[in-house]
């Protein structure tokens, strides 16, 4: 995707990209805006000023350090996205509020909550940033997945995807000293798929320099961090991974994560599904069957008698 053609960045993604150099005042502001959009794309900078306990003043200031030429500009980037913003799940949110703790009303919510967020991503994901991240996984040695603040599982998860249909992956995910040992053989041949949400933590900003050190492309998958992030990785995948002031969710990356192993075994259907064939005998062997020499599998001696016996 050209220049001109790229996505420009989100409200919480350009407050994520400048936390760091906005005063504590610009910050209180930023992080209201980003988690009441709704409010921001229509209440006036006095208004937002009550809000937030600063000034209307405060309220400008903090809307050019987004990047914005001033309130104007940043309602009106809102309000160009309203139709995404105001969605289902943001209603269910309230809802949810509403309903107490009944199981069943509690359940519906959550799954529909998810599933906004899953067609939230279909708009966000960038088709030219996915081709991206499968052409590098396909073309790499080996594919490392990292994820940390409750990104374990899942890291391991899609590496054990990936070993299953050819390509050698595994997970990097340790903290502490162990860290270096996963990331000692790193080359510039391989693949580093990293895990963030909203913020990143110590480790993996030790990947993205080692990473950016020894030459090793970054595929980065988060929720706001797409924008901060850009110079430093080889593709963005952003998703909405949880509304506002709630819980992260892992279900849009595990998902979005899925597609992308899909994707890679597309690209070379023989070998993922040879591979696939090698791991099923593999686990019929484990089973107790015995390979014959044609390749077919048959049952051992003490299964076969008990069979004739019958």
């Amino acid at each position: 995707m050209s220049v001109a053609e790229a996505k420009p960045p989100t409200l919480q993604e350009r407050v994520a990209a400048r936390i760091a150099t906005l005063t504590a005042t610009e910050r209180r502001v930023a992080e209201y805006l980003a988690a009441h959009p709704q409010e921001a794309a229509f209440s006036s900078a006095e208004e937002l000023g009550r809000a937030t306990r600063t000034s209307d003043a405060s309220v400008v200031r903090t809307a050019k350090a987004l990047g914005f030429d001033g309130l104007p500009g940043l309602k009106r980037s809102l309000q160009g996205h309203l139709q995404s913003l105001l969605t289902p799940a943001n209603r269910l949110s309230n809802s949810i509020e509403s309903t107490g703790s009944e199981p069943g009303t509690l359940l519906a919510a959550t799954l529909r909550d998810h599933i906004e967020r899953l067609i939230q991503a279909e708009q966000t994901v960038d088709t030219d940033e996915f081709r991206r991240a499968v052409e590098l996984i396909g073309a790499a040695r080996e594919t490392v997945i990292s994820g940390f603040a409750g990104l374990e599982g899942v890291s391991e998860y899609i590496a054990t995807h990936l070993v299953r249909i050819g390509h050698r992956a595994r997970s990097a995910s340790d903290t502490g000293y162990r860290l270096a040992d996963r990331l000692l053989l790193l080359g510039p041949e391989d693949v580093v798929v990293m895990l963030a949400h909203n913020r990143l933590v110590r480790e993996s900003r030790v990947i993205l320099d080692h990473c950016a050190e020894v030459g090793v492309p970054v595929i980065l998958v988060t929720d706001t961090l797409g924008e901060a992030l850009r110079d430093e990785v080889a593709a963005v995948l952003s998703a909405p991974m949880s509304r506002p002031g709630t819980f992260t969710s892992q279900a849009t990356a595990l998902i979005l994560l899925e597609a992308l192993t899909i994707a890679v075994a597309a690209q070379e259907r023989d070998r993922s599904l040879d591979t696939t064939v090698r791991m099923n005998q593999l686990r019929e062997e484990l089973n107790g069957y015995k390979r014959a020499e044609e390749g077919q599998l048959v049952l051992p001696k003490a299964k076969r008698t008990a069979r004739r016996k019958k």
